[in-house]
């Protein structure tokens, strides 16, 4: 199958009033957990009901690694970790942990998974 994409259309925001032509990618649907659970299931010796509990283990863990300031890594998928940023201040004393705050959390793609992005097929809306 492959991965669906349209045009648009955008100007340049300098003045100039010529327009480019941009690929978007359109994006079918959301996978769910259970899903996941159901397609892992099907591929394995595990219930559906194991993988889908495994899932939310693995959820409940993720947040708990990243609240005490690990990175994850989630061997063929990537690493995930929490970016956090302050204001700036003139003195070391006034940067405060009440300070701190997590922007995001930030996923970097494994280099395998990344490498196989050249292996995707797109295909133009009709």
């Amino acid at each position: 199958m492959a991965f669906k994409y349209r045009v648009r259309t955008k100007r340049s925001g300098l003045g100039d009033k010529t327009a480019k032509y941009y690929a978007v990618p359109i994006h079918s649907r959301e996978i769910s957990s259970t899903q996941l659970a159901l397609d892992l299931a099907q591929r394995s010796s595990l219930s559906e009901g194991d993988v889908l509990a495994t899932l939310v283990g693995l959820s409940s863990l993720v947040k708990q690694y990243l609240h005490d300031g690990h990175t994850v890594r989630l061997d063929g998928l990537g690493l995930l970790s929490v970016s956090a940023s302050s204001d700036g201040f003139d003195t070391l004393e006034e940067c405060t942990p009440r300070c701190v705050k997590a922007k995001r959390i930030c996923f970097r793609a494994a280099p395998k998974l990344k490498a196989d992005l050249k292996y995707i097929r797109f295909e133009r809306e009709k």
